[in-house]
């Protein structure tokens, strides 16, 4: 029968409860595989889905030292506390940058990799492991290299492990000149991230982990 317009609240909700209990146990059959409940696809389905995002496989890039990766996922973040940023917060900072030792003020996109200190760095990395590529912005050479590392290439993935190395020692490197005064020319920083990589390569190739 139709719900009852003069009846009461609770007797008009009692009726219109149907529709609920109609459509539950029609989402309940859904979750049935062979005559079986499958409480795994309830389970699943309960859980928020969130969308994917393109520098899952970078992050989680075998041989990435977890100081490193905790670098790589803030700057991926954008969540470095560059002077622009700073200076939204009502910090005031001397804004131009410490690395390049320009008018240029400290931006994330100049700091990775605008800046000719860091544009060095990444630069002798590509050249080293894989390619001779033109250097974009931060938000394309992240895109690229989540790409790439998706291969069953080996080089890739040692790239992606000198990526999130770079992104540490640049930042590193950054707040060493701003805030302790002393300094790593950029030649130096290339070498300590080869060295890391080339003990991750040793290493995967025995079999291990580094």
């Amino acid at each position: 029968m139709d719900t009852p317009k003069h009846d009461s609240w609770l007797v008009r909700k009692i009726f219109e409860a149907r529709k609920w209990l109609v459509a539950g146990i029609q989402e309940l059959k859904t979750y049935v595989t062979q005559g079986k409940y499958n409480i795994s696809k309830v389970y699943t389905s309960i859980q928020p889905q969130f969308p994917k995002v393109l520098w899952k496989a970078l992050f989680i890039t075998q041989g990435i030292l977890p100081r490193h990766q905790f670098a790589l996922w803030m700057a991926i973040h954008q969540r470095l506390a560059t002077v622009d940023r700073l200076t939204k917060w009502g910090i005031l900072v001397p804004k131009s940058c410490v690395l390049c030792t320009t008018d240029e003020e400290e931006t994330h996109d100049h700091l990775f990799f605008e800046c000719p200190y860091s544009k060095f760095i990444w630069q002798n990395l590509l050249s080293l492991f894989v390619t001779d590529r033109q250097i974009g912005r931060w938000q394309e050479e992240v895109e690229w290299l989540s790409t790439k590392i998706r291969s069953r290439n080996i080089q890739w993935k040692i790239l992606g492990s000198a990526f999130a190395a770079a992104v540490y020692h640049i930042w590193t490197e950054r707040n060493l000149r701003r805030f302790q005064n002393t300094r790593k020319e950029n030649r130096d920083r290339v070498r300590e991230i080869v060295l890391n990589c080339t003990l991750w390569e040793k290493d995967t190739v025995n079999g291990g982990q580094y």
